[in-house]
């Protein structure tokens, strides 16, 4: 009898564990998208200004002092060349519509970037318009950032600016184009890229870039993330970046306007 009672009980802790498992593995995935479903860009009560009384966790919006995005105005010239130390390939990914942006994410951790001597994985894609960063005040049509993190869960983000200036239609978003299509309005919804995506021809290798310390530019608004924004523009079509905008069936912008700089120093590195 003892055998049989101390045997359930091993059976009943299983299923109680079993359950609690995925109870938290289904709240955190809830909570992970959760950001992008009760904040917002227009000027009401979920707008930029309104992020940090949304949530506890999300005071720091408000509060912070390292916030971005930023404008890049005064620089500090930095006297060694930095070409960026990063090593991307090809592999499998998915585009996801996130609710205020598409989101491209890679299934393997094949591209690598090497910042102040730590290695980051590229994890994932997105795409604001009009662009959250600004240069002396002047603001793009659309700002790609790449999302990398390293095993701590630290985060670096490698940001190209893009301008219909130009007139000239950007290959990645030519190839990237069907899918935005296929997603546009289908909020939480997401496709198989059918060939391999890869990154290693995305940033100009010839660019010197901006780098200072910010925060992700969405809630939680996480400080301590590593802004590289590479100084060369990238060329895209008008119709390019309207596709950004079909996201949700209501067009809205999904830039973050640009925050203090506080006492930060922007570094500039030539390559």
């Amino acid at each position: 009898m003892a055998g049989y009672l101390e045997k359930n009980a091993v059976i009943h802790l299983a299923v109680f564990l079993a359950f609690s498992t995925a109870a938290i593995t289904s709240a955190r995935a809830e909570e992970a998208h959760a950001s992008h479903e009760v904040f917002g860009y227009d000027d009401d009560a979920t707008g930029p200004e309104k992020w940090a009384a949304l949530r506890k966790d999300w005071a720091i919006c408000g509060d912070g002092k390292r916030q971005s995005p930023i404008d890049i105005g005064k620089v500090e010239p930095q006297k060694e060349k930095a070409p960026l130390a990063q090593t991307y390939k090809a592999g499998a990914a998915t585009m996801q519509n996130r609710g205020h942006d598409f989101m491209l994410k890679w299934k393997d951790g094949n591209s690598k970037l090497t910042v102040q001597g730590k290695e980051y994985t590229l994890l994932q894609v997105h795409w604001h318009a009009p662009s959250e960063h600004t240069i002396n005040g002047t603001r793009f049509e659309a700002e790609m950032h790449m999302v990398h993190e390293d095993p701590s869960k630290a985060r670096a983000v490698i940001s190209v600016l893009l301008s219909t200036k130009a007139g000239m239609p950007s290959k990645l978003l030519t190839e990237m184009g069907p899918y935005f299509k296929s997603l546009a309005g289908k909020e939480k919804g997401e496709e198989e890229v059918k060939q391999p995506v890869d990154p290693s021809t995305w940033i100009d290798k010839t660019s010197g870039y901006y780098r200072y310390d910010g925060s992700l530019t969405t809630p939680p608004c996480t400080e301590g993330v590593i802004w590289t924004i590479m100084s060369k523009i990238a060329d895209a079509s008008k119709e390019q970046i309207d596709l950004f905008k079909t996201v949700t069936t209501r067009v809205e912008p999904n830039a973050r306007p640009a925050q203090k700089l506080n006492d930060r120093i922007v570094r500039y590195y030539e390559v």
